[in-house]
């Protein structure tokens, strides 16, 4: 049975290099595509893949609350955010709703591909549930949103972020 992988990205162009990426691993299988927070939510659901990748900065519903919507329904399903956003806390925000892996587009497709076999290898399972509960007893809430991600250059070519 191949690894269901769910791709959330805004950019047409991003979620198909990604997909070429992803679909080079054998037994991997993208099994579906979103462009919004709130599709990715719904296809989630539906679809119920093996591992969702978001990105941050999406319409409608950023990849945090898409995250925390998805690991609220479905919190054994591993969530890794692949952005070009960097801000303070981002690592701690994001594990507090769920988020086990965060992967920068900077870094190449290989690093990403190790991320991915990190939450699927069996040493790393851990109890999503309990890592929230430590995040947020580190700290006292959650931001709205990356309001600092506003601050950060606006994305390059997306196909140098995938090698």
């Amino acid at each position: 049975m191949p690894l269901r992988l769910l791709i959330a990205d805004d950019n047409a162009t991003a979620r198909q290099l990604l997909r070429a990426l992803l679909e080079t691993r054998e037994g991997w299988q993208v099994c579906g595509e979103a462009t919004t927070g709130v599709e990715v939510v719904t296809q989630s659901a539906e679809l119920k893949p093996d591992i969702v990748i978001l990105d941050l900065a999406m319409p409608l519903m950023d990849g945090i609350h898409a995250a925390q919507e998805i690991s609220t329904a479905s919190p054994t399903i591993p969530i890794l955010l692949y952005t070009m956003h960097s801000f303070a806390g981002l690592d701690l925000e994001a594990k507090k709703v769920g988020i086990r892996k965060v992967v920068s587009k900077t870094d190449t497709g290989n690093d990403l591909l190790a991320a991915i076999d990190e939450l699927v290898s069996p040493a790393t399972q851990q109890a999503p549930i309990a890592l929230r509960q430590a995040a947020a007893q580190a700290s006292p809430s959650i931001s709205n949103g990356p309001a600092e991600a506003a601050a950060t250059p606006p994305e390059t070519d997306a196909s140098s972020k995938l090698n």
